[in-house]
This record gives structure tokens, sequence and C-alpha cells, in this order.
């Protein structure tokens, strides 16, 4: 909903803008003896764009929105069953349901990366592991050595299953942040509130509210 209102806001933005200049036109059309419509209309392209613009990015975000919501409502059977670009796409929904400005990578040379979760200026880079079995180091390892080439200081893996007891440790060495299968669930129920993710909970499970979600 914010996003919809700043890209109204602009729109309106540029209405005003076009306005005063059509005004402006308009007066030196009338004191040059010009026809005051010629230079009037020299704005309409520049309305037309600006509409188009908002009008492209208001359906785009309601698209996002609804397909969003599809996604967090999927049970875990659902979930487990997922192909693993859907489940990269279900974990994107999530986490901007946890207030997360999410951006999906391109499907190759995404150096271990599937996502980049971005809030208060921090970016996380973020693998999603859809698995039948505990998730290990190894996914640990490629993120961090891929949050640099994504520009990214923080890192987080999350997967529908469990994790192993390597992966554990090396995520406490490295200050990566992992999700399991309760934790998801839990992120998934709480559409609309802030959350903060630690490894404080030794199974990673807990979730703790920081205010609304922006």
């Amino acid at each position: 909903m914010r996003e919809e209102s700043d890209s109204a806001a602009t729109a309106l933005k540029w209405l005003g803008l076009w306005c005063a200049a059509t005004a402006l036109l308009a007066y030196l059309g009338w004191v040059s003896g010009v026809s005051w419509w010629i230079p009037a209309t020299l704005g309409v392209p520049g309305i037309a764009v600006s509409w188009r613009r908002w009008w492209s990015t208001w359906l785009r975000q309601r698209l996002e929105a609804r397909r969003d919501a599809l996604y967090r409502a999927s049970g875990q059977a659902a979930v487990d069953a997922m192909a693993g670009v859907d489940f990269e796409h279900y974990v994107a929904a999530v986490l901007r349901g946890a207030g997360f400005a999410v951006e999906v990578t391109r499907a190759t040379g995404d150096f271990g990366v599937d996502l980049i979760a971005a809030r208060d200026g921090v970016r996380t880079a973020v693998q999603c592991k859809r698995q039948s079995s505990a998730v290990g180091g190894a996914a640990i390892q490629q993120v961090v050595a891929g949050a640099a080439v994504h520009d990214c200081t923080a890192t987080m893996v999350v997967t529908n299953h469990s994790y192993t007891r390597a992966a554990t440790q090396l995520a406490e060495v490295h200050g990566c942040v992992l999700v399991d299968r309760v934790r998801l669930a839990r992120l998934a129920r709480l559409r609309g509130a802030r959350v903060v993710l630690r490894n404080s909970d030794p199974q990673h499970s807990a979730v703790a509210q920081a205010g609304p979600a922006q």
C-alpha cells in the first residue's frame, strides 16, 4: 500500500508540473500572439507517459501482491512439493510479508544467492533449499561466498527441512541466519509483522516482532 501511495504521489507531482508548464506556455503564447492551444498541447505527451508509468507500476504491484498472498497461503504439503523456483518465490513472498524488499536473482550464475532481501539499508543474501533432507554446511559456504558478489553484508539460508550440526556450527561462525521448517511456517503466518531474524534460539525457530511492517 505504501508503494502504491508513493506511485500516486509521483503521478500527481508530474501532473502538477505539467499543469504549471502548460499554463506558462499558454501565457507565453498569448503574449507572443500564438494561439494558446499550440504550446499547451506540447505537454500532452509528457503527462501521457507519466500516467502510463504510474499505471504500469500500480498494476505490477497489485499482481505481485496477489501472487505473494497465494504463495503465503500454501500449506506445508504444498511447500514440500514445490519446484525449486516456486520455493524461491514462496520464500520471497514470506520475506516481503516480514517487511523486506526482495529481489529474485537470475536463475543461472547467481553464485549461490537466490534472493536479495533489503531492509534498513542492509542487503541480505538468501539461499533457498527446498529438499527432503537436512541442509549441510555447503549451503552456508555458498551463500557467504556469494554475498560479496551481490554487495550484501548479511546472509541467510531458508529451507523446508532442517540443518545438520555442521551447518549450524558454520552458520554461527559466519553469522548466517538459518530459517528451518518450523521457523518458515511461523514467518508465513506473520503477514504484516516486521520481524527480526536471529539465531538466538538453538532450534532456529524463534521470531521476534519489532512493530508493523513498512
